[in-house]
Parts: structure tokens; C-alpha cells; sequence
């Protein structure tokens, strides 16, 4: 169908054409995220990091280190026999930053790779990257930087070599000489400002002799998680904006069918308030407001419902009868009588339980139904209810008395309903028999 003033539909063929070029540039981009090139950044003949020996005089007046070539790529170190400090200094830092606070984010890169030549007797050579943090990291302190570092054995020297950012680890020298929290502990590369070869301790006399050949890092421009996200997400907003666009093409054809919708709607919310408005009337006693016997039956029916687990658990069950309450109805009427049931309805009403059921049985009788309650938590609530009775009053042609009596019974195994009530209506009687105002728990059988 084309509306007037629209523009025709498109045509299948159309459709399913655009469509196979979607996929098939979908596909390029699927397998090309392996083609792009990785991220680099050379840590060697780089001129914005200029590099630097770490090296003092000997007691012989000879350098500890010293540059071995023009283009400070190979350096000598010299051990002495006698030498017995912690810290040789023999190595080389690579400065990344014009201030201790200002270096250069490096989380983005996931691999160093190496190719450094060595010969002499060292078995391990530390490589160390310094990371300033302002929550332990002090300006005036170049050694309150974070020191990651990882030790590589000599044996996997001399050959290019690809490391892993996550090998680093924090030294526990400095974690326990700044105190370092367990939270700030890890490595991190967010600030690097430093990163240095050495030996990192005590190492055999000799000359030792470092050459390297390629010292860069390498990552991702983009990971595989966000490309293929990225692609997803395209697609997400065609298909949402391909919907948009079927939706406004509808929408001048559906305003007269959502119109007869909301009429049917309206019509129906009505009949649902007036079934709900009846449903209430069918199993609501009017004067208490409280289930009346119908309503009591629909609860009980649900709960003898054995395929819902739910139902399987015990009950207990409560009937109460008001004390003398015909000749309350002689003495002062039947409307004052209604208002003392309301007040014993109130009062029950006020004792029960968000789970709990209570209704008008029938005349001045009650019941209350206490689902996964024990008998002896329904004789205190029972009870409860009997005194407060007992101690309040109603001012009709003057103030009353009031009291009931209670039976109190708790549902069997395969026990129906009528002879759970028949135990608790036999210990209400009881207890009229014993005289009145107390609470009697029924005999487990009848």
C-alpha cells in the first residue's frame, strides 16, 4: 500500500541487495580487525627519550658503566672483585617524562618486545618501569614511585624476545618501605616516568657487556572485544533505524486500529472493575469488611491445592465465638450489636499477620488461618486476642464487657479441612463448657 504524499516502498530486490552488501562488508570488517597494524612505541634511538647510564667511579678512578658505541645502544659494565654494596650501579634509564609528576600512559600497550644482546657472568638482568601515582607518589621522592619489574634470565637474552606487561610485579621492597595498602598494590603503568635495565643486586666480578638491538612496546589501536562491539553496535542502530522507519511508514495505517484498540481497552478495564467490584462483594463480608464464609472457602480450597509446594506447609486454624452475645443483641439491639462485632473484627484484624487470613464465619463466630504458623505461636496470637478483647470496652447504652472463647487446632498430614475445623470448633466449645474467656487447643484427632 503507498500513502499519498509518501515515497514508494522499497522493493525486495532493493532490500536484499543492500542487504548482501551490509554482510559482506560485515565480514571484511570481522576478518580485517586482524589486519590492522599494531600499536608501537620505540624506547631506543627514540629522540623524544633520552637515555641515560647510571654510573659512579670505581675506587681506581674507572666508571662503573660507560657507552660502548656513538648511538648509546651498547654499554660495559665493570665489577669489581671488592665490591660490596646492595646496589651495583651498572645500567641504563630511559627517561619518559620532562617532570617526575608528567610521564607517559602505558596501560595501552600489552607486550614488550626485546632483543638485547649480553655476554658476561650475570645469570639475570632486571628491566624496572617507575609509575608516579599521586595517592603514594611524593614529587620530591623519585623513589616513592611505584616500581614494576620483572628479571629475565641471561639465557633468553641474545635473541628477540616478547614479554607481557602483566609479568611485572611490584617489588616487595618498596611495598613495605612506603607501606603500600593491598588495594594500591598492583602493577601499574597509567604514569610511567622511568624505565631501566640493571642487574637489580649483587652480581659475579667481570665485565659485563649489553648490547641491545630493538626495545619497543606493542598494542592494540583498538581491542577484538570493542571492534566486534563496535560492529554490533552498527548493526543494533540500522536494524533500529530500518525500524524507525517501518514504524513511521505504519503509522498513519495503524492510528485508526490503535483508536478502536483503546475503546476495546477502555471497555475492558470497566468490565475488569466491575468483575474485581463483585468478586470483593462475593467473598467480603460488608459489615466487618473481613473474608466472609465464600472467601474463607476460596482460601481454603487454594491451600488444599497439593500441586503448588507451597501449599504443603502446615497451617494452624483459630475459631472464636463472642461471649453472650445474644443477649447483647436483646439488650441493646442489633444495630449496637453490629458495632461490637466491627470493634472484635478491628481488634482481630489489628493481631493478624500480613499472611495471615481471618473472616466472619457466620453470626458472632470468626475464623482466623495462619499458614506455616505452629500451634503454639496461634495459641499466643489467640491469646493476645483475648485479652485485649477482655480489657477493652464498648460504649453502647453504656460501657460492656466483652470476651470470647477460642479454639485453637493445627492441620494433619492428609487431613481435610472440615476435620481440622471440626477439631478447633470441638476445643471452642470446650471451652464454653469450662466457662468462656480461654483459649483451648484441640486434640490432635477427632
Amino acid at each position: 500500500m503507498v500513502f499519498q504524499g509518501s515515497k514508494p516502498p522499497m522493493n525486495d530486490k532493493s532490500f536484499n541487495s543492500i542487504l548482501l552488501a551490509v554482510i559482506v562488508v560485515t565480514i571484511l570488517l570481522v576478518v580485517g580487525v586482524h589486519f590492522i597494524p599494531d600499536k608501537r612505541l620505540a624506547l631506543i634511538s627514540n629522540p623524544s627519550i633520552p637515555l641515560f647510564l647510571n654510573s659512579e667511579p670505581l675506587t681506581d678512578g674507572t666508571p662503573s658503566s660507560e657507552w660502548t658505541n656513538e648511538e648509546y645502544t651498547s654499554w660495559q659494565c665493570n665489577y669489581p672483585d671488592n665490591f660490596d654494596g646492595d646496589y651495583f650501579p651498572c645500567g641504563i634509564t630511559m627517561d619518559l617524562s620532562s617532570t617526575i609528576d608528567q610521564g607517559r600512559d602505558l596501560s595501552g600497550y600489552e607486550n614488550l618486545t626485546i632483543h638485547m644482546n649480553y655476554t658476561g657472568p650475570a645469570n639475570k638482568v632486571r628491566i624496572a618501569i617507575r609509575n608516579y601515582n599521586p595517592t603514594y607518589s611524593n614529587v620530591e621522592d623519585r623513589n616513592s614511585t611505584k616500581f614494576n619489574a620483572v628479571h629475565l634470565h641471561t639465557k633468553d637474552l641474545n635473541r628477540e624476545h616478547k614479554l607481557a606487561l602483566t609479568a611485572f610485579t611490584v617489588a616487595d621492597w618498596w611495598l613495605n618501605q612506603f607501606n603500600i595498602p593491598f588495594a594500591q598494590a598492583a602493577p601499574e603503568f597509567t604514569n610511567a616516568i622511568s624505565i631501566t635495565i640493571d642487574f637489580g643486586g649483587p652480581e659475579q666480578p667481570g665485565t659485563h657487556q649489553f648490547s641491545i638491538e630493538k626495545f619497543e612496546l606493542h598494542g592494540e589501536w583498538i581491542s577484538t572485544e570493542h571492534w566486534y562491539l563496535g560492529i554490533l553496535c552498527l548493526w543494533m542502530l540500522g536494524i533500529f533505524i530500518f525500524a524507525i522507519k517501518k514504524l513511521i511508514k505504519l503509522n498513519a495505517q495503524t492510528q485508526h486500529d490503535t483508536h478502536i484498540i483503546n475503546q476495546l481497552s477502555n471497555t475492558n478495564e470497566q468490565l475488569r472493575e466491575e468483575t474485581n467490584k463483585f468478586r470483593r462483594l462475593s467473598t467480603v463480608d460488608p459489615l466487618t469488611q473481613l473474608y466472609n464464609r465464600f472467601g474463607i472457602d476460596q482460601i481454603v480450597a487454594s491451600l488444599a491445592d497439593q500441586n503448588r509446594p507451597e501449599t504443603s506447609a502446615k497451617y494452624s486454624l483459630i475459631i472464636t465465638d463472642i461471649d453472650h452475645f445474644k443477649q447483647i443483641n436483646d439488650q441493646h439491639g442489633h444495630d449496637n450489636g453490629d458495632l461490637v462485632l466491627q470493634h472484635i473484627a478491628n481488634i482481630i484484624q489489628d493481631n493478624m499477620r500480613a499472611n495471615d487470613f481471618v473472616g466472619r464465619w457466620g453470626g458472632e463466630e470468626f475464623v482466623m488461618i495462619m499458614p506455616c504458623t505452629s500451634t503454639k505461636t496461634a495459641m499466643s496470637i489467640a491469646e493476645t486476642i483475648r485479652t485485649t478483647l477482655a480489657n477493652s470496652k464498648v460504649k453502647l447504652n453504656g460501657e460492656i464487657q466483652l470476651s470470647a472463647s477460642f479454639g485453637v487446632s493445627e492441620h494433619q498430614p492428609n487431613e481435610d479441612f472440615a476435620t481440622c475445623f471440626k477439631r478447633a470448633d470441638n476445643a471452642l466449645y470446650k471451652a464454653k463448657e469450662l466457662g468462656r474467656n480461654r483459649c483451648i487447643l484441640a486434640e490432635d484427632k477427632l
